[in-house]
């Protein structure tokens, strides 16, 4: 949420709210995608239910926020009472500060979900839809049902699992949003930027390019925030989930033209958390934070990708924090072995029923994993 918070009526903040909440409601929440479990009324065995075994199903980062962010979150408990609305304002003018943007470019978010949902609504429709490839993330065009809240073309990956944005165009010359995930999940397949140009070179006039970038800081790929600072019809964004260790936390942006960004409004701007305001100010100050964990991730995919070799196993070779690997069988049935091990990973995707995927958490849980796999697959 922009602007001071004295610029902000009550009423302002209830429509906000209530208009997320209301986009919200239309698809649950996809924590521990895949296992059921029956939380109790405790918030200590709550916690604990989040480390009684080895989560490598979903993207957060194993380790959690950096140590910047820890120390400011530190000093929040006597004040978590309090909404700090104005915060975000500044962290949109550190972000912009940071990637040659204006503020104005620059839209914080509870997460990166909401913005994906909101231009959906906003920029598509059942006369001119969005196009997308699958598997992808492509949660936030979806709702009751798995149907798209207004109509989607999905145009399967190729046989390489590459995004070939000339297949998309083809498939859907009339869409409105031409979404990419870059690198995508759950391939982890960079598209190249020439790719990218080409498609935005060639797409209807006035349909967006809408570009999600959620896992880009752990790959070598080129940012889109360029093409927004250029002027393009282009909407790129970002989350703190992942590489900032911030999921629980819940702090997101989208970037774009302003008229782009005000487009959305009608749907509203929900308040971003306070404490995710101040971690994800504090993580984007720490110089360090994000090429220490690039290479941390580096280490451990490399590190899988030796001993997948030497198993003579295949794998996607993500950029990103996660693989998939074919382990030729049932992919439902190994996820299920090895959550009989209590490790618990990602299932089989759309068109990929004998892969699993895996996110990278430490060498620890990698080596857990290594030994599970094998036995799940003997």
């Amino acid at each position: 949420m922009t602007g001071s918070s004295d610029s902000l009526s009550r009423r302002m903040l209830m429509r906000g709210a209530m208009g997320a909440t209301a986009l919200a409601t239309a698809t649950p929440a996809l924590a521990q995608r895949g296992r059921k479990v029956d939380l109790p009324d405790d918030p200590a065995a709550m916690v604990a239910s989040l480390t009684d075994g080895i989560f490598l199903n979903s993207n957060e980062h194993p380790v959690g926020p950096g140590a910047a962010a820890l120390g400011a979150l530190a000093k929040l408990p006597p004040l978590s009472g309090r909404y700090g609305m104005a915060f975000a304002g500044k962290l949109e003018s550190l972000f912009a500060r940071q990637n040659g943007l204006s503020p104005e470019q620059v839209q914080v978010h509870p997460g990166s979900f909401m913005p994906l949902r909101s231009v959906a609504l906003t920029y598509s429709s059942t006369d001119r839809p969005i196009a997308n490839f699958e598997p992808t993330f492509d949660q936030g065009f979806l709702g009751l049902g798995n149907q798209s809240v207004t109509r989607s073309v999905a145009v399967p990956l190729s046989g390489d699992f590459a995004a070939d944005p000339r297949k998309l165009l083809a498939a859907a010359p009339n869409a409105s949003v031409y979404y990419l995930c870059n690198p995508n999940n759950p391939t982890g397949l960079v598209t190249a930027r020439t790719d990218i140009d080409w498609l935005l070179a060639n797409k209807p006039k006035g349909a967006i390019l809408l570009v999600d970038e959620a896992y880009i800081d752990f790959s070598d790929a080129r940012t889109c925030l360029d093409l927004v600072a250029s002027g393009a019809e282009v909407l790129v964004t970002r989350t703190f989930s992942k590489i900032y260790g911030l999921a629980g936390l819940r702090c997101g942006l989208i970037a774009g033209r302003k008229d782009l960004l005000d487009g959305m409004a009608r749907y509203g701007t929900n308040i971003t958390p306070m404490p995710a305001v101040i971690a994800a100010e504090a993580s984007l100050l720490d110089p360090m934070l994000l090429p220490t964990r690039k290479a941390e991730n580096k280490a451990v995919r490399d590190d899988l990708y030796r001993w997948l070799d030497a198993q003579g196993l295949r794998y996607l070779p993500s950029q990103a924090s996660f693989a998939m690997i074919h382990v030729g069988r049932s992919g439902a049935d190994v996820t299920a072995a090895l959550a009989a091990q209590k490790i618990y990973i990602g299932g089989p995707r759309k068109y990929m029923d004998d892969w699993v995927r895996v996110s990278f958490g430490t060498p620890t849980e990698m080596q857990a994993f290594k030994t599970g796999l094998l036995k799940a697959l003997a």
